[in-house]
C-alpha cells in the first residue's frame, strides 16, 4: 500500500530525527536513491545543520528543531528515519505515534527489552511501520556467506564472531567523555548493546535463535558491576546444532602505535572445513570465494530500499523485524549473567 494521497512513481518523502554522525551514512545513502528522499532534518542544534549543508550541498533539505516544527510547516512526510541518543526516544515516542508513519529505526530497538517492547506494541497500535537499522544483514559479504550456507545446506557446529571498534589510545593524556554514551540510564549498556547488537543479530541472520549460555563483561580491568559501562563483552551461547562466542570490545588488540586495531570477522566450522568473512569478502579455507568494498554504501541504500518495500507492499513481518525482539532479550539475558559473576 502506498503512503495516503502519493502515486507509486513519487519517491517515499522522509524526514530525519538526529542530525549526528549515523544521520550522515542515511543522508549519503539517499542521494539519487530510486525510492526514498530525505526532505527535512530535525535537530536542535544549528551548527548540525550547518554541516549536513557543508558536507551534502545538493540535498535540499529544510531543518527543524523540534518535532512539532515539522508538522506546523505543512511539508509532507511520509516515513521518519530515526537517528538519535538511546535516551530521546522515550520522550517522543508518543508524539511520533500521533504521525502515523512508518519508523527506520536505528539500533538497538530499545535501551532494554521491556522498552523495545513497548515501542513494537505501541507502534502496532498507531499502526506506524517499525523497522530497525541494522546495516550488515545488507552488506555484500555477509548476503554470500548466508546464500552460501543455504545453497551447500551447511549447518555450523562452531560460530565464532568478533567486533572491535579499534576507539581510543593505549595511554590516553586525558579520559575521553563518552557523554551520554557513559550513562548507562540514557544508553542502556556499553560495547554489547551497542556494538555487539551487529554481532546478535548476524548469528541469528546466519544460524536462526540461541540460547546464551553465559556472559562476563568488563570496563577497562574493572569486571562488570551492573552499573558501569562495559567496553569489552564475551558471551557464549548455543542453539540445537551450533555453539557460538560473540566477542565485542570497544578497544581492540594494539596497533603498535600508541592505539587499537579495528576489527571484525565471522568464522563458521563446518563439514566443508572452515568459513569466514568480514566486510572485504568470503573464505573457505584459504580460498577466497567472494570480494566485496569493505563500506557501507550498498548496504545503507539497500536497507532504504528495504524500508521502501516494507511501506509500499504494507508488509512489516520479514525476519529481520521479527529478530529484532529476540535480540534484545539475548542482550537482556546477558547483562544480567554478567551481573552476577
Amino acid at each position: 500500500m502506498q503512503p495516503a494521497d502519493k502515486p507509486s512513481n513519487e519517491k517515499i518523502q522522509c524526514a530525519i530525527l538526529g542530525l549526528g554522525n549515523q544521520a550522515f551514512e542515511h543522508l549519503q545513502a539517499s542521494i539519487d536513491h530510486p525510492d526514498i528522499v530525505i526532505v527535512a532534518g530535525i535537530d536542535k542544534k544549528e551548527s548540525s545543520w550547518d554541516k549536513v549543508k557543508e558536507t551534502f550541498p545538493s540535498l535540499a533539505l529544510e531543518y527543524f528543531t523540534e518535532l512539532d516544527d515539522l508538522k506546523d510547516s505543512g511539508l509532507i512526510i511520509d516515513a521518519f528515519v530515526l537517528a538519535l541518543p538511546h535516551h530521546v526516544y522515550e520522550g517522543i515516542w508518543p508524539g511520533l505515534m500521533l504521525w502515523g508513519k512508518p519508523l527506520l529505526k536505528e539500533k538497538p530497538l530499545g535501551r532494554d527489552y521491556q522498552e523495545a517492547k513497548g515501542f513494537v506494541q505501541q507502534s502496532r497500535t498507531a499502526g506506524c511501520g517499525l523497522k530497525t537499522a541494522i546495516q550488515r544483514r545488507q552488506h555484500p559479504s555477509y548476503k554470500f556467506l548466508i546464500n552460501y550456507l543455504k545453497q551447500h545446506k551447511l549447518t555450523p557446529t562452531e560460530v565464532h564472531a568478533h567486533l572491535h571498534l579499534g576507539k581510543g589510545q593505549e595511554k590516553p593524556t586525558e579520559r575521553f567523555d563518552l557523554g551520554w554514551r557513559g550513562d548507562r540510564s540514557q544508553s542502556g549498556g556499553g560495547a554489547l548493546l551497542d556494538a555487539g547488537y551487529h554481532l546478535i543479530d548476524l548469528v541469528q541472520f546466519l544460524i536462526g535463535d540461541f540460547d546464551v549460555i553465559s556472559a562476563t563483561m568488563w570496563d577497562g580491568d574493572k569486571a562488570d558491576n551492573g552499573q558501569d559501562i562495559e567496553d569489552r563483552s564475551w558471551l557464549t551461547g548455543c542453539s540445537s546444532e551450533t555453539w557460538l562466542m560473540i566477542d565485542t570490545w570497544v578497544k581492540g588488540e594494539s596497533n603498535n602505535k600508541g592505539g587499537y586495531l579495528k576489527s571484525e570477522k565471522v568464522v563458521l566450522k563446518t563439514s566443508q572445513g572452515i568459513l569466514s568473512a568480514n566486510r572485504e569478502g568470503v573464505w573457505l579455507e584459504e580460498q577466497k570465494l567472494f570480494s566485496s568494498d569493505r563500506g557501507w554504501q550498498y548496504a545503507m541504500r539497500q536497507q532504504l530500499a528495504d524500508f521502501a518495500f516494507c511501506i509500499t507492499t504494507n508488509n512489516w513481518q520479514n525476519d529481520m523485524i521479527l529478530d529484532q525482539l529476540p535480540a534484545m532479550r539475548k542482550i537482556e539475558e546477558a547483562y544480567r549473567l554478567s551481573s552476577r559473576y
